[in-house]
């Protein structure tokens, strides 16, 4: 007779693994965005508003005068932070994951909800990373449902204050670019730097950042090379800081940043992200819907950013349409093996090529004891089919011949012009 099919009910375990788990997966959004946030000024269990004014001094020393003469008016500026809710709810089938990865029904000795947690954990991981992409380049929807609907990021919030007149040319905090690549950027962004206003550069003691693409920031590597060789580029702080700013700018690469339409230099200070993660508005449950078989999660947090200030004591911004010039081929394969093939007959295999800004066309060739045995269908790619959206795809035929036994040999990409040279391991077994 078979033994009876354990079952459990989740419904009351969720219940209680709600206040266990709660804490855990709400600290997972403030770990995923740390890398950026740690650059910024975060403002904790902020829910809605807050209204930051900044001192903004006019007073100048001029000759002496009798009667009354007014040499400024001081005054302040405001700008206010607001959080948004945002929430995720997701729905899942335990018994069909846990069945499909052990092979047998739920029971509650083994299972004793560590895959749903693990699952809850994964799922909290995947939604926070992709804040890193709303801090930068969100922009707020109302009633949207996208991943970047929530609130307007730094780069949506230039554009909107560029387009009001309040960033520009008049106003003394932007600066057109143009195009920067490898070549360039460097002296590009040294241009950008000497032309913000002094009390943005400041003294000597104050720190500013550069926030950029990390395609950006690869750029600035190979034209630090290029200027001052390979040898002096490793490990190096010129590395992280802008050349000739007696590292008073450092070059910040964060995460969320590819696909920016700006690039600007202020201080970390001067960006704010505004949070309520674990405060009681929060909410983070765990629990079995309508649907029996499913397990719910929900939660909601709050989060904004915003500059304190935009003025051009606080604020430089560059416009610049990014070159990528990087040269180089990929391949989706880094080896090819063959399945035992009968001698006589053949087998086939693909290996795609992908270039990027190639300017030449590259060889395809065998090489080894055995290269007779393998045969391609081009011997060569141009550069305008390798660097297509799609790439070139390249067959590979292996067809042993006279007597069994294993065989090697190497397939061999190879472009001097633009330095390509990949050499890919092909095997395959003659059989009788």
């Amino acid at each position: 007779m078979p033994e009876p099919i354990n079952t459990v009910s989740l419904a009351d375990a969720l219940v209680h693994s709600n206040h266990r788990f709660r804490k855990e997966c709400m600290l997972i959004v403030m770990a995923a965005v740390e890398e950026v946030t740690k650059h910024m000024r975060v403002i904790n269990n902020l829910k809605g508003k807050e209204t930051e004014s900044t001192i903004v001094p006019q007073a100048k020393f001029r000759p002496y005068h009798s009667e009354k003469i007014v040499s400024g008016t001081g005054g302040l500026t405001a700008r206010t932070i607001e959080t948004f809710p945002l929430e995720i709810l997701e729905e899942f089938d335990p018994e069909n994951l846990y069945t499909t990865i052990y092979g047998v029904p739920v029971d509650v000795e083994k299972i004793n909800l560590d895959i749903v947690r693990r699952i809850l954990t994964e799922e909290m991981n995947n939604a926070s990373r992709g804040l890193c992409d709303l801090i930068f380049k969100g922009v707020r929807v109302a009633d949207g449902i996208g991943a970047l609907d929530g609130f307007d990021g730094f780069d949506t919030i230039i554009a909107n204050e560029i387009a009001a007149g309040n960033i520009g040319l008049s106003a003394g905090n932007f600066t057109n670019l143009g195009e920067v690549n490898s070549t360039n950027i460097g002296d590009v962004w040294k241009r950008m730097y000497r032309k913000m206003d002094e009390k943005l550069r400041g003294g000597d003691a104050k720190k500013l950042v550069i926030v950029c693409t990390p395609t950006e920031y690869d750029m600035y590597k190979n034209w630090y090379a290029q200027q001052f060789g390979a040898g002096n580029f490793a490990g190096t702080p010129e590395q992280t800081y802008l050349d000739g700013t007696a590292n008073k700018v450092q070059i910040l690469p964060l995460v969320g940043t590819e696909g920016m339409k700006h690039c600007f230099i202020t201080t970390e200070e001067n960006m704010k992200v505004g949070f309520d993660v674990l405060s009681n508005s929060t909410k983070f449950n765990v629990r079995v819907p309508d649907n029996p078989h499913m397990v719910q999660m929900y939660a909601k947090i709050y989060m904004g950013v915003e500059f304190a200030n935009i003025d051009k004591e606080f604020l430089m911004v560059g416009a610049r349409t990014v070159k990528d010039d990087s040269v180089y081929m990929d391949t989706d394969k880094t080896s090819v093996t063959f399945a035992d093939t009968t001698l006589g007959q053949s087998k086939t295999a693909t290996v795609k090529l992908l270039g990027f800004n190639l300017t030449a066309t590259s060889d395809i060739t065998v090489e080894g004891t055995n290269k007779s045995e393998f045969t391609l269908s081009a011997d060569a790619v141009t550069a305008d089919d390798a660097n297509a959206d799609e790439g070139e795809e390249i067959t590979i035929t292996f067809a042993p011949t006279n007597t069994a036994g294993d065989r090697n040999a190497q397939l061999r990409i190879s472009n001097a012009t633009d330095n390509v040279n990949i050499v890919i391991p092909l095997s395959g077994k003659g059989v009788e």
